[in-house]
């Protein structure tokens, strides 16, 4: 760990990632998108609704995209470490 000038210390070595949610709403559709593990919900008529679904590692679509791209995935991780299967600026 190193301090960074004037801000929280660091750990140099870090390949830390990010999720994230994106929804945008026009007068006649709803639009989500999403990365990793961050879920989107909407209320309708007092009832909760799913926008989004995590990308898990094991799903069979993402098992199938992560080995075809040459990684593997075990423990539920990709490459035995990330346990996501899709994230932003991580491995």
């Amino acid at each position: 760990m190193r301090e960074r000038d004037n801000g929280p210390k660091y750990e140099e070595d870090s390949h830390a990632g990010c999720t994230a949610n994106v929804v945008l709403i026009t007068p006649d559709f709803i639009y989500c998108a999403n990365a990793g593990d961050s879920r989107a919900v909407s209320c309708v008529n007092g009832q909760a609704v799913e926008l989004s679904r995590d990308h898990k590692p094991e799903d069979p679509i993402e098992l199938e995209r992560i080995t075809k791209a040459g990684s593997s995935v075990s423990y539920g991780r990709v490459n035995g470490g990330l346990n996501l299967s899709r994230a932003l600026g991580d491995l």
